[in-house]
């Protein structure tokens, strides 16, 4: 599975309020506002991010990302970036589901408390070491391959 980098929003004027209002066209659901393009940039951010935070709890596939839309006149379409933190727990939960494994199992596997493994697959619940990765790399019969671009 790709896990998506993040979204496209589509930032529009309100006519009504004079607020930036923003939508993603992939995520329906997903909308916010902001004062101005900046702020509204920012609420993006925090709406997509909660938003499959929430998806992630209610065992909810990531869309896929979709094309760039065209913006109209008067709109910005911003590639709005997932957290590290909720891209990975969709990735380790895709990842474990595709082994057909537990979180007991996988928690078994690296030695460590069923409780401690539920929070890694959480997002928000862990900041994931180098070398915990690696742990749940081996884990899940993989390895960890780390790349900066």
């Amino acid at each position: 599975m790709r896990v998506p980098e993040g979204y496209y929003a589509v930032l529009f004027r309100e006519p009504e309020s004079k607020t930036i209002g923003v939508r993603f066209p992939a995520l329906p659901g997903v909308i916010t506002y902001g004062r101005d393009w900046e702020e509204a940039e920012e609420m993006a951010r925090e709406a997509l991010n909660a938003a499959l935070e929430t998806d992630f709890d209610r065992n909810l596939k990531l869309p896929p990302p979709g094309r760039k839309p065209r913006a109209r006149q008067g709109e910005r379409v911003v590639f709005v970036r997932l957290d590290p933190e909720v891209r990975m727990a969709y990735l380790l939960r895709w990842w474990r589901e595709q082994k057909g494994l537990t979180q007991r199992a996988v928690a078994r596997r690296m030695g460590v408390t069923y409780q401690a493994y539920q929070r890694m697959e959480r997002p928000g619940r862990s900041n994931l070491t180098v070398s915990t990765l690696e742990r749940v790399a081996e884990a899940l019969g993989g390895r960890l391959v780390i790349e900066l671009r």
